[in-house]
């Protein structure tokens, strides 16, 4: 293959407290478990890029275990905003806005502003990739983003529609990675200032769009309450699957792929939180059963990708290819 497929790991490294979108102390105890995947990671040649939010940096013991990695190398690390959780904290009452693109330019450059120092502090150096928590990405996110020196923007997640939680609408957003301009942050512009990696999500049967469109249609018709949607999508019609080891099977995340990959798109994210690590901590792990699950998931998905062929790259260098020309 001329132009092989790149495969991206990103791990969201962030707080326990799933759900929980108040400002308060968080347990950051699922950090202890990141080193268990350095075997995986190792056997694979993976280079994961770690997403990490303001509540690990901010805590000496999980910043020393971040640290740590960051030495063994063979990873890249960025950062990742939760806005009810990054200082500094707006006074609010009722439930606050969880949705970066919810909030001022002003208020995302302070928060932005704050978790680049706190990055720098930890680890020496100044981040280049970024996810907003839950998806949130807008111009008011982008802009600030750039005036910080950040190049590389992974908060894209095509075919999903976020305005329901106060978020942008991704049904029609590029799969593939682009060039961006931050007062636009989903218009490819030829040589934009920032790049933009979507991640992985894809329909396991049909044509994307089409089925994209049938299944919005459907989860706004009365049909959604028959039950008629989740009754298409166990057999597979307008199914919708994240390349993700904690809401699909390796056999999905495999079928994903493969339609990604046949559409033409040459980058591949798969992704999963890092309190999926210590079981209870959020709603896809439950047990070590389901931890041990994860895994092996995870597993069977680069196993595939080993197969094929594939280049197991960060963020930032499938950034610098989009970049110069050489991948799209």
């Amino acid at each position: 293959m001329s132009n092989p497929v790149r495969v991206m790991v990103t791990i969201d490294t962030e707080e326990d407290d799933w759900g929980t979108y108040r400002p308060r102390e968080s347990s950051v105890a699922n950090i202890q478990l990141l080193p268990e995947l350095a075997e995986l990671w190792g056997r694979f040649g993976v280079r994961p890029t770690y997403l990490v939010n303001y509540p690990p940096m901010a805590s000496a013991e999980a910043s020393g275990v971040l640290k740590s990695v960051v030495r063994e190398g063979r990873c890249e690390f960025g950062v990742q905003c939760h806005p009810w959780n990054t200082p500094p904290l707006r006074e609010c009452q009722g439930r606050p806005p969880t949705m970066m693109s919810q909030l001022s330019e002003e208020e995302n450059h302070a928060k932005l502003t704050v978790l680049t120092g706190i990055f720098q502090e930890t680890f020496g150096f100044r981040p280049r990739s970024f996810r907003a928590g839950r998806w949130g990405l807008g111009p008011s996110v982008a802009r600030p983003l750039s005036q910080l020196g950040y190049e590389v923007d992974l908060s894209v997640a095509p075919f999903m529609d976020w305005t329901r939680s106060g978020g942008p609408d991704y049904i029609r957003a590029l799969r593939h990675p682009y060039r961006f301009e931050p007062s636009d942050p989903f218009v490819p512009a030829q040589d934009g200032r920032m790049v933009e990696i979507p991640t992985s999500v894809g329909f396991l049967l049909g044509p994307q769009r089409l089925s994209a469109a049938v299944r919005r249609t459907l989860e706004r018709s009365p049909l959604a309450r028959a039950k008629v949607l989740g009754l298409l999508d166990s057999l597979g019609i307008c199914a919708r699957r994240w390349i993700s080891p904690e809401t699909s099977s390796q056999g999905e995340m495999i079928r994903v792929a493969r339609v990604l990959v046949r559409s033409g798109l040459r980058v591949l994210d798969l992704t999963f939180h890092s309190s999926s690590l210590l079981p209870g901590a959020n709603p896809f792990v439950r047990s070590r059963g389901e931890k041990q699950r994860l895994l092996i998931r995870t597993e069977r998905f680069l196993e595939f990708c080993s197969r094929k062929g594939y280049l197991f790259s960060t963020a930032s260098e499938v950034a610098e290819e989009v970049r110069v020309g050489t991948l799209s």
